[in-house]
Order: structure tokens, then C-alpha cells, then sequence
């Protein structure tokens, strides 16, 4: 197979450096207060639609170098079960206003290290969930997972819990790479939990390649791709890592002079992919590789693969409600993130205030725009776009950066675009996160 994109790969018009690609989109300023957004919680009441719930578990027992989450580390128990009594009070608060027993599409435990709780402190933060909401044979009900910390028997409890996917955070296999982000794990790990996973039944398990992290090289991504094919996981996510030592002091300590360039990095996701879809992995999306009877591969051949703050999905999921210090609400109307701190997001609980800390509305002409977005980023077509391009420069940008070609019938991704917008849009590039979830300015 030829390559894809032909390196050295350099942005149009620019250097190869992330910040060189437009800044299409921007947060507005904040436009949303707490009695606002309590409002509008209100204002779901009666609504049977189902909705999605993300939860943020942000403890860790060390901390990787690359992490771009906001997470403590800590060996005191108490702590995560103080946390788990206040999400009961966040989730009280938000079900009060929605309606309690809603039920979910998807329910999600991000880290952090989900798996890094004690089987009773899991035991006891399904039980909030239980008792708030309502989960049936469709919920999709994954978390993420430390492959170090998932024994046999909590691999047993997790499934008994109702947890179907398991999101195996490996993101590099190369001993040197590991070192320099201050992880590690073998082989054989992987393979026993791999193991124990499918004995379990978990439906789908999952594996994340982060590129981008100091001493990778082409070479020793295509390594840990072959890796992870040999231990043929039903999805492999490929997410590139852009570092802001501004914002996450830990990562000061990497070594810069080891970081990849751009070019670099687009070489090794051009690599990634070759090596997966020649290995019979079908690209989904931007930056999802999935075996031809996952979900989402087939969600995609019908045409009605979904994105939300989480991630794909083989559904729309309806509304996102996120808890926990740092979680990201996604609503239609309206997207919201919690206080960081995770002293301030406990303080404002106490104080019988949902924890919000920022918070931005979203208008009609907005959720047409986000809508396209979404089409775009999952089925790389949209088609029936009516009168967006006289409402918004959005696909007109798009166009003129040659991510994207406008005809009379459809706009669709360019193969220039489809590289160029998942370096852009991946859940760990600033870009996207700084939009909180793909919000547009007006």
C-alpha cells in the first residue's frame, strides 16, 4: 500500500507546527451562569429521551508524564471515598432538576485510573448510579483501565457490574518510550488481561496508541501497532499528543529535545494506519481503527455512526451529563464543565451549588453547525447541507484550507483533510479540547 500522505508534511500556508493550522473555532465567552444552567436542567424534566453519563474518577497511584488530564495522585482511600459521597450529591442535584431513572445509552468511567478503586468503592459508585438512574440491556457501559491494575477478580466484578467495554490505556509499547513518560507494562500483562477479559465476556475491548511522546520514532510505532494487532483487540485508537507544560506543569519534565515535529507525527499516524487496515482493521472516523464486527465499523457501513465528548459511539446518545471535577456536560442547548480543582468542585457541592465553572450556550444556528461538524468527523460526508454556507463561514473555511470540497450535492473530507483535521480534532489535541467538546463561536 502507498503511503497516504507523503511526508515531510507541513500544514498549508504554514510551518509544521500544531499551531499552525487555522484556528477555525473558538470558545465564546461565558455565556452560561449556574441558575442558568440550573434552569435549563429544569427545563428536561418530562423528557423521556434517553442520555449519556460520563464520570470523572481523577485519582491515580503516580502520575505520567504526558497525562493532559487534571488528576491527583494519591494512596489515601479516603479521599476517593469522600469523592464518591459528593458525586452522589452532584448527581442528586442534576437528576432533582432532569428526573431521576433516566435511562442511559452509555455510560462511561474516565480517568484518571477508574480502575485504580478498591472493588468497594466500584460497588458503591454503581449503587449511586443505580439508584439515579436507569441502565437496560442496550446501556453501553464502559471504562477506562490501567492494564497494571485489572486482576482477575476485578475484571469478574467489573463485568458483573454491567461493564461491557474495556478501554486498555497501553499508548506506547517501546521500553524506552514508557521510560521517558514514567509508565510501564509487559506483554504478558497484556495478554493475561486480554485473556481474562474475553473469558468474562466482555463485548469489545479497546486499546489507545498515543503518538507523538518523546523517543517515539516511525519505527517504533509501527513496533507497538504490530503489538497490539497480535493481540487483536476489537478497536485501537490512535491519539496524538500535543504537550501544554503551561497547563500541565508535569510535563515540563519531558524531554523536549525528544519530542516529535509535526511531520513527524503525521509520518507515524500515516504508518499506524497503513499497518492496521492492512492487518484487517477498517478506519472509522478520524483516529478509530475497528475490526469488521465491532459496532462501530458497522455503525459506520450504515451510516449512523455518533461522536460525542467520550468518543465514537454506534449511536446518538441524547444529551451527555458529566460529574466529577473537570467533567464536561454536552448538551444541546449548552455546553458546561465542571470546577478543576477538585477542592473547589467539593467546596461548591457543600454549599449546595452545582460545581460549575465555566459554562457556554449554544444557538440554533450553532447546533447546525456542530451537527455538520459531527457528520463530517464520523462519516466524512455530508450531504442535504441546505443553507448552511450562506449561514456560516464554517464549510467555506473548511474548503479554503482544503480540508474539506464543497460540491453541489455533498461536501466531503479530502485525504489531505482527513489527516490534517484528526491532527487538529483528536480528543488529545488542544484544539480540540480547548472547544470543549467541538462548541463554535458565533
Amino acid at each position: 500500500m502507498s503511503p497516504l500522505v507523503t511526508p515531510p508534511f507541513a500544514p498549508r500556508g504554514g510551518t509544521a507546527d500544531d499551531d499552525a493550522l487555522p484556528e477555525l473555532f473558538a470558545t465564546t465567552e461565558l455565556g452560561l451562569t449556574p441558575d442558568d444552567y440550573a434552569e435549563l436542567l429544569a427545563s428536561k424534566r418530562g423528557n423521556d429521551e434517553r442520555i449519556a453519563v460520563h464520570v470523572r474518577l481523577p485519582f491515580c497511584p503516580s502520575r505520567c508524564l504526558n497525562c493532559d488530564h487534571h488528576t491527583t495522585v494519591t494512596h489515601n482511600s479516603e479521599a476517593i471515598d469522600e469523592y464518591i459521597v459528593d458525586l452522589e450529591r452532584e448527581i442528586s442535584m442534576v437528576t432533582d432538576r432532569i428526573g431521576r431513572g433516566r435511562t442511559l445509552t452509555q455510560l462511561h468511567l474516565g480517568g484518571g485510573t477508574p480502575n485504580y478503586l478498591s472493588d468497594t468503592q466500584l460497588v458503591q459508585l454503581m449503587d449511586v448510579i443505580d439508584r439515579h438512574f436507569h441502565l437496560d440491556s442496550d446501556t453501553e457501559a464502559s471504562l477506562e483501565a490501567n492494564p497494571k491494575r485489572c486482576s482477575p477478580s476485578q475484571l469478574t466484578l467489573l463485568r458483573g457490574l454491567g461493564f461491557g467495554t474495556l478501554d486498555l490505556q497501553i499508548r506506547d509499547r517501546d521500553s524506552a518510550v514508557q521510560l521517558a513518560i514514567g509508565r510501564s507494562h509487559s506483554l504478558s500483562v497484556l495478554e493475561d488481561v486480554i485473556g481474562s477479559a474475553r473469558s468474562e465476556g466482555f463485548e469489545t475491548i479497546s486499546m489507545d496508541l498515543v503518538y507523538g511522546l518523546p523517543n517515539q520514532s516511525v519505527e517504533t510505532v509501527h513496533g507497538t501497532v504490530k503489538h497490539m494487532i497480535g493481540l487483536n483487540p476489537d478497536r485501537i485508537m490512535c491519539q496524538t499528543f500535543s504537550p501544554r507544560p503551561s497547563v500541565f506543569k508535569h510535563q515540563r519534565a519531558l524531554d523536549a529535545e525528544g519530542l516529535p515535529s509535526l511531520a513527524d507525527k503525521v509520518a507515524m499516524f500515516n504508518t499506524a494506519s497503513e499497518t492496521l487496515m492492512d492487518s484487517g482493521y477498517e478506519w472509522v472516523g478520524l483516529d478509530c481503527f475497528a475490526r469488521e464486527h465491532d459496532a462501530l465499523a458497522r455503525a459506520k457501513h450504515a451510516g449512523h455512526l455518533h461522536r460525542n465528548w467520550v468518543g465514537y459511539t454506534d449511536r446518538d446518545t441524547g444529551d451527555l451529563y458529566g460529574f466529577g471535577a473537570d467533567a464536561i456536560t454536552q448538551l444541546r442547548e449548552a455546553n458546561v464543565q465542571n470546577k478543576v480543582q477538585l477542592g473547589e468542585w467539593h467546596e461548591a457541592l457543600h454549599q449546595g451549588e452545582l460545581p460549575l465553572c465555566t459554562g457556554e450556550r449554544i444557538s440554533e444556528s450553532e447546533q447546525r453547525q456542530l451537527a455538520a461538524l459531527n457528520t463530517l468527523l464520523c462519516n466524512l460526508e455530508l450531504s442535504d447541507y441546505g443553507d448552511l454556507l450562506e449561514d456560516s463561514t464554517l464549510l467555506k473555511e473548511l474548503a479554503k484550507q482544503g480540508f474539506v470540497e464543497i460540491s453541489d450535492d455533498k461536501v466531503s473530507v479530502t485525504e489531505y483533510g482527513r489527516f490534517a483535521l484528526h491532527q487538529r480534532w483528536s480528543d488529545a489535541s488542544p484544539h480540540y479540547r480547548a472547544t470543549r467538546g467541538m462548541a463554535l463561536a458565533s
